[in-house]
């Protein structure tokens, strides 16, 4: 489904200003849906904690009817304990005991040919926070941490917090960005003995290219809690609460242009698509080793939706390569 630029940038400033308003998580384009059934129709889709308390919306916004949509969008972090030798895309990371993620893939660095670990910023932290796979060991104050699981310290990053003049949006001020990521470089876990793959665990394979995301995709990914699962594009968000970090006092964090996940049933045997801990996922379209997406929210308890930035955004902003091979 082809959604016009100019509608995606009509309904910005509307979307932030329903965005603030108390239940509401965000809002995107994309199919109409009644019930969890989708149809061909273009609508305004308005995210919301609690269908059942919703505030009143308008029933059309820029002239498309408007639908409901339960759904706590969450950054997707929690525990895990696989350990991955070679490292791989798809296994669990920490930056602290009990704060999980997924190490989306090993990627190249373009300014260097260095190769780094992707994630999600809410997972890794910020630049020179220590990550470990699979668990962060226990860090008492003053204590040294044990770095035989070290992959090393994050080198960079881009999400919200790094927008330094807000937008205003009925009477909020919102820090916004276009992905949640951040790379995290593999010296220590080199220095352990440790060795790299650029394939993605659970039989997945190397990424062959990016290609940018479109509504009705069909996709999948390999996550550190759900493993395997697929699903289809069915909406994308001019702007969605990022609910991670502490903003300054008047200031709220967003996404814009986030695309949304709904399962697909027959690849999802427990009905959940992503869960905590899923954060940092690569997503690829279904059928191939083309990535599409960067994992970053759902249902933390898990859920049949969630929510990725463009792989091709990560990938300009991070200044790296997913489709990678030394010869």
């Amino acid at each position: 489904m082809e959604i016009p630029q100019e509608l995606i940038t009509a309904l910005e400033v509307p979307a932030l200003e329903l965005t603030s308003l108390q239940g509401v998580n965000g809002v995107g384009l994309g199919l109409r849906e009644e019930n969890e059934e989708f149809f061909d129709e273009l609508a305004v889709r308005v995210y919301v904690d609690d269908a059942t308390a919703a505030p009143e919306l308008p029933t059309q916004i820029a002239g498309l009817p408007v639908c409901v949509v339960e759904f706590p969008i969450e950054p997707l972090f929690t525990p895990d304990t696989s350990r991955h030798d070679p490292l791989v895309g798809g296994a669990q990371i920490e930056q602290a005991p009990m704060a999980s993620g997924t190490l989306g893939a090993v990627v190249l660095r373009n300014e260097d040919s260095t190769l780094a670990g992707l994630t999600c910023h809410h997972v890794s932290g910020d630049t020179g926070a220590r990550v470990f796979q699979p668990t962060a060991p226990p860090m008492p104050i003053g204590s040294t941490p044990d770095l035989t699981d070290s992959l090393g310290r994050v080198i960079a990053f881009d999400s919200p917090v790094t927008q330094t003049i807000p937008t205003p949006a009925g009477g909020t001020l919102w820090l916004g960005r276009q992905v949640d990521a951040s790379i995290i470089a593999l010296d220590e876990a080199a220095q352990q003995g440790r060795t790299f793959s650029n394939e993605i665990a659970d039989g997945f394979g190397a990424v062959s290219q990016t290609l940018a995301p479109a509504v009705k995709m069909f996709v999948r990914k390999r996550g550190s809690q759900t493993g395997p699962t697929g699903g289809q594009i069915i909406g994308m968000a001019p702007a969605v609460w990022w609910k991670s970090g502490s903003p300054p006092d008047g200031h709220l964090y967003a996404m814009a242009n986030q695309y949304e996940i709904f399962f697909n049933p027959a690849e999802c045997p427990d009905g959940i698509f992503a869960r905590g801990g899923d954060s940092g996922s690569v997503v690829l379209q279904s059928g191939s080793h083309d990535a599409v997406g960067l994992l970053w929210a759902g249902v933390s308890q898990g859920g049949r939706r969630a929510l990725m930035c463009d792989i091709t955004m990560v990938e300009q902003r991070l200044n790296v390569t997913l489709a990678w091979a030394f010869s």
